[in-house]
C-alpha cells in the first residue's frame, strides 16, 4: 500500500488559506496592512504565522472539492495511509484534517518552514523514500512533489501544467474550468 498525500489549497479545497487569511485579518484589522512586508521578510512562514495569531478560519465553511474527497475516501477504503501535506499553517491544516476525519497524519508550515516546493519533496522522501509516495497537488510548485513520488495524481490541472507534467507517472482527476 502505497501512502497518499493530498495537498491542501487548490486540491483539497477550492481557495488558499494564505489569501483567505490575509483578507480576514484586513478586514477585522486594515491597519496591519503596513506589517505585512515585515512579517515576509521573516520568511513566508513567520508571515503565516503572524495571520494565524489574529484570523480564525471556520474550516466547515471551505469549498471542498468533491472530485478530490472521493478520490481520498476511495483511497482510505483500499487501506492506503492518508496524509495532508500543506505549505498552509500547521493551525488550520490540522483544524481542516479534524474536521475531514480521513487523515492519518498531518504535515504542514510553522513560524519557521514553509512546507512547499522542494522543502514538501525533500520532506516526504525523507519520511517515506523517493517514489514510495503517491502525491495530490495542483500547480507548478508541485513538479519537485511529482518527481519524487510514485504517482502524480493532478486536481485543478490547468492545461499548462499537463503539458508540463507528460513526463510523469500521472493521474489526472480534474482540470482547470476556464
Amino acid at each position: 500500500m502505497t501512502p497518499l498525500i493530498v495537498d491542501l489549497d487548490h486540491t483539497l479545497i477550492d481557495t488558499d488559506l494564505l489569501y483567505e487569511s490575509s483578507i480576514g485579518v484586513l478586514k477585522s484589522q486594515p491597519w496591519l496592512v503596513f506589517l505585512y512586508p515585515f512579517w515576509f521578510m521573516r520568511g513566508k512562514g513567520y508571515l503565516k504565522e503572524q495571520l494565524v495569531q489574529r484570523f480564525d478560519i471556520n474550516v466547515a465553511n471551505l469549498p471542498y472539492n468533491q472530485t478530490t474527497l472521493n478520490y481520498i475516501k476511495t483511497r482510505k477504503t483500499q487501506g492506503d495511509k492518508i496524509i495532508l501535506a500543506t505549505a498552509s499553517h500547521k493551525s488550520y491544516a490540522f483544524a481542516v484534517a479534524k474536521h475531514i476525519k480521513l487523515f492519518d497524519d498531518v504535515m504542514a508550515s510553522d513560524k519557521n518552514f514553509n512546507l512547499s516546493s522542494r522543502n514538501k519533496a525533500d520532506k516526504l522522501v525523507a519520511r517515506f523514500g523517493n517514489k514510495n509516495f503517491d502525491y495530490m497537488g495542483d500547480h507548478n510548485r508541485d513538479i519537485p512533489v511529482w518527481e519524487a513520488s510514485n504517482l502524480s495524481i493532478l486536481a485543478n490541472a490547468s492545461e499548462t501544467l499537463i503539458k508540463k507534467t507528460q513526463h510523469l507517472n500521472r493521474l489526472i482527476i480534474s482540470k482547470k474550468t476556464p
